[in-house]
């Protein structure tokens, strides 16, 4: 049977490549977790509440997005392994101006994080924040320099590229348009299209 402390672990592993954690950390860190599934369509995260927990995602994609002028516009495409947090709301503490949804069924564990740095600050809460932080930093690097790219040529092959193949392969076609800043219809042409091949 399954102990909080394999939940912990299983959460940590989803860190592994910056960070290790001791047992005695995952102890502490285990009451704080709780399994967490969610359907295609449900928001994990909602513009304006305050955002203190996040998903350590096992399985699933979601979408970052935030509205403009009544549009939705996608900031990150995250699929699993991943960790899923509106940042900016976690940082400072106030309101999120972000919402994220999944895209398909998403499996995971959800961390009260704002309460375990609350009640256990020093090295490990740091530790952790600095991983995420880096995690986001990375993801919206991404995106900026994507946007650099002038047509919707260059954005898709940049995308197609650089993205992980399962955001690539399941991703809907608008949601990647929303993220690329292109209309859909220029990107269904510029995905048919057939690769110009290099001069010899």
């Amino acid at each position: 049977m399954s102990t909080p402390l394999d939940a912990a672990a299983r959460a940590a592993n989803l860190f592994l490549a910056h960070l290790t954690l001791s047992e005695d950390e995952l102890r502490l860190i285990a009451p704080y977790l709780r399994p967490y599934r969610a359907a295609p369509g449900t928001t994990l995260f909602r513009a304006g509440d305050l955002c203190r927990h996040v998903l350590l995602m096992s399985r699933g994609l979601v979408r970052v997005f935030y509205l403009h002028e009544d549009r939705e516009v996608n900031l990150r495409l995250l699929c699993a392994p991943a960790a899923v947090v509106a940042f900016a709301s976690f940082v400072r503490g106030t309101p999120s101006d972000e919402t994220v949804e999944a895209l398909e069924d998403v499996e995971g564990v959800m961390m009260r994080l704002t309460d375990f740095c609350d009640a256990h600050p020093g090295e490990t809460a740091e530790r952790l924040r600095r991983v995420l932080a880096e995690q986001h930093y990375l993801a919206m690097e991404r995106r900026l320099r994507n946007l650099q790219w002038k047509s919707a040529r260059e954005r898709w092959r940049f995308f197609a590229a650089q993205m992980e193949p399962d955001i690539v392969a399941r991703v809907a076609g608008f949601h990647v348009a929303s993220y690329l800043g292109v209309r859909p219809e220029s990107l269904s042409r510029v995905r048919r299209a057939p690769r110009t091949r290099a001069r010899s």
